[in-house]
């Protein structure tokens, strides 16, 4: 749901590719990181090889794909190159703290369906009128948090 037009993840995908920390064999900003199919040794490896100084700021690379993540709305580049679609920093915010509000079961409240909605105008430009529509908002919200909601990887 949350992912830029191709013409703005093109733009990005060159950008991270003319970056001297991008990977060519991998694909990635820095040592490709593979999250839980890493054992702990290999993952604390890429993390203290991607720890570097930018413009005498410490940071880390994130480790990511970039074909894939340079798609993706509310990820940013971790020295700056490019920022989140749509959302400044304080938007980020509240969306993450809407999302982690958000009950994992049970039922949704008409304000939460409404803030919802209201958040995917914002994200893609489109509107949704009826009640079931935007409870699939809400459902899409979830799913797609799982792989975006952690604001400050990347």
């Amino acid at each position: 749901m949350f992912k830029v037009p191709p013409a703005i993840a093109a733009e990005r995908l060159t950008i991270c590719r003319a970056c001297k920390h991008f990977k060519e064999a991998t694909q990635s900003c820095g040592t490709l990181i593979l999250g839980n199919k890493m054992s702990p040794e290999d993952l604390a490896e890429a993390e203290a090889n991607n720890a570097i100084t930018h413009y005498r700021k410490k940071l880390r690379l994130c480790g990511c794909h970039m074909p894939y993540k340079t798609k993706l709305s509310l990820w940013r580049c971790p020295i700056n190159k490019w920022g989140r679609y749509k959302l400044n920093e304080e938007e980020t915010e509240a969306l993450a703290a809407f999302i982690s509000g958000l009950p994992t079961q049970g039922v949704y409240t008409a304000q939460m369906v409404k803030e919802a909605a209201a958040w995917f105008t914002k994200m893609t430009g489109q509107r949704y009128g009826c009640s079931t529509c935007k409870a699939g908002v809400i459902f899409q919200f979830l799913k797609d948090s799982i792989g975006e909601a952690n604001f400050d990887l990347g």
